[in-house]
């Protein structure tokens, strides 16, 4: 009598924690949508040229950031471009695929004129590599593909495998020796 007091116990605990768990948010439909966004980013072309760029790190290659400059980058080319640890100053605009604002740098004047300061190698992966390829004066949108970005699990604001669209402008890179 003794050990099925003990094992009923035991065995209710293993039936409920076989029990699927109420899920209010739709991540199977969230991450197909987040996926096709992708995909289409990655097929849109504009007089026969990708709209997007690829961009793969040899450090990273997994990952990639997805990347389309709203500036003339030959003015900007020969602007400073940071390193992984360069200190750099943007403004941001992070929306999801179906366009909400989710943070955006327009919101804290920490560093003033809405900027904010950080290191790439201190952000999500795909933000490090957009960021490293950019230019001082450049303007990005960046398509950040979730396992890029925060994958499977759920922050805050950020549902688990949400594609990150940032909207960027590279304002400065700091110089490490003047601060």
């Amino acid at each position: 009598m003794k050990k099925l007091l003990f094992i009923l116990p035991l065995l209710s605990f293993i039936f409920a924690s076989c029990l699927p768990e109420p899920e209010s948010f739709d991540y199977v439909a969230w991450k197909k949508t987040n996926d096709e966004y992708i995909k289409t980013c990655e097929d849109s072309m504009v007089n026969g040229k990708k709209l997007y760029t690829r961009i793969s790190p040899s450090w990273a290659p997994a990952d990639y950031v997805l990347m389309k400059w709203h500036n003339d980058t030959t003015l900007t080319h020969r602007n400073l471009r940071p390193l992984s640890n360069s200190t750099v100053n943007v403004k941001y605009i992070l929306q999801n695929v179906s366009g909400t604002t989710i943070q955006t740098s327009f919101a804290s004047t920490t560093y003033g004129d809405s900027i904010y300061q950080s290191k790439p190698n201190q952000n999500i992966v795909g933000f490090w590599i957009a960021l490293t390829k950019m230019h001082e004066g450049d303007s990005v949108t960046m398509v950040i593909p979730s396992n890029s970005a925060y994958g499977a699990a759920n922050t805050n604001s950020i549902p688990a495998y949400s594609t990150l669209v940032y909207h960027v402008k590279m304002k400065k890179v700091v110089d490490l020796l003047k601060q």
